[in-house]
């Protein structure tokens, strides 16, 4: 057994590396260290690279708890949303992480998996830690969330429907009005037993259910047995689940208005496995132009929403407001575009 270790006793491990060991490899004070790596724009471009040189080197960690205790915040930007599971999410957190990639910043998510009664607890629990800012992506109910948004210390930022309570630092859509002009188009192009696939499981598809029921009663076309959804997630299997169930208590159902793209597809392999040709036999429109929908035969028609746009534009505006410099806007409708493809006349 080595001299070195004492019986019954832990070997001991290496101490972490101090803000001050920095600054003693680099000849400067820690303070010079400190302030370097929060705002490199302040120091000489040779000071800069010696000290990440070192930092490097080191392997020197920052504490972040210690960095909130002596300034303004932790240097953490909370992101807080229902879909961090979804496939669409993906577009909107590369927006996010382009705006903040060249800045001091970083970028923390938290899933809430729809469910509106933690979304208060999160946000305080965020709170508590000094975040540089905060952005609800997505929020359920704004109840419980506005006394807590009023009183926050930091900035919060918001992607919404249009509907919602926020009026300021807001980046979104109206989900309704993206509910009713999908409907209208399937319409124009002479389908007239629509359906509507999807659960209604929180606030922006209700309000494109809502969109969507509007111009389908304007149109006397309106049918409750219609709408149609499951406790599943939207995945294909759904979507080839609900399409079937769907011909048994309305077979001469035309078309299909999906809530996601996913949906979409099974709905496209059901009606291939039935032999029911589309556009021609069955029209069909999904949300949210994914990567696959362009590639299926035949392509499926969908409603595209600028979801990196969206990331990248509620960032700036957080990142604005945390620097305290003027927003260009304080509330954006990003809208949405309909992109006809093979799937519809």
């Amino acid at each position: 057994m080595s001299k070195s270790v004492e019986w019954g006793r832990k070997p001991r491990r290496d101490a972490p590396v101090k803000l001050s060991d920095v600054a003693k490899k680099v000849g400067v004070s820690p303070i010079t260290i400190s302030r370097a790596l929060r705002n490199p724009e302040i120091v000489s471009e040779d000071l800069r690279e010696e000290i990440l040189r070192a930092v490097e080197e080191m392997g020197y960690i920052p504490n972040l708890a210690a960095r909130a205790l002596a300034g303004r915040h932790n240097g953490i930007v909370a992101v807080i949303t229902p879909a961090l599971h979804q496939y669409g999410f993906t577009d909107l957190m590369v927006g996010i992480e382009d705006r903040f990639r060249d800045t001091d910043l970083t970028v923390q998510y938290s899933n809430t998996l729809h469910h509106a009664e933690g979304e208060a607890g999160l946000l305080k629990s965020f709170l508590t830690q000094k975040p540089a800012g905060v952005i609800i992506a997505g929020a359920e109910s704004y109840r419980d969330l506005l006394p807590l948004i009023d009183k926050a210390p930091c900035p919060i930022a918001h992607v919404t429907d249009l509907s919602q309570e926020p009026q300021k630092l807001v980046v979104g859509l109206d989900h309704y009005t993206a509910g009713a002009e999908p409907t209208r188009f399937l319409l124009s192009r002479g389908y007239s037993r629509i359906a509507f696939f999807g659960r209604g499981a929180d606030v922006r598809s209700r309000r494109r259910i809502e969109g969507y029921e509007a111009v389908m009663r304007q149109a006397g076309r309106f049918d409750p047995d219609l709408i149609i959804g499951g406790d599943a997630p939207s995945r294909t299997g759904l979507g080839r689940e609900l399409f079937a169930r769907l011909r048994e208590r309305v077979p001469d159902v035309d078309a299909v208005f999906a809530q996601s793209d996913e949906l979409a597809l099974g709905v496209l392999i059901e009606c291939k496995a039935r032999g029911i040709r589309v556009p021609e036999e069955l029209g069909i429109c999904g949300f949210n132009d994914l990567e696959f929908s362009a590639f299926v035969e035949p392509s499926l028609t969908t409603v595209y929403i600028p979801r990196q746009d969206i990331g990248y534009r509620v960032a700036d505006m957080l990142l604005r407001a945390i620097r305290d410099e003027p927003p260009d806007e304080d509330r954006v409708d990003c809208g949405f575009s309909i992109i006809a493809r093979g799937s519809t006349r």
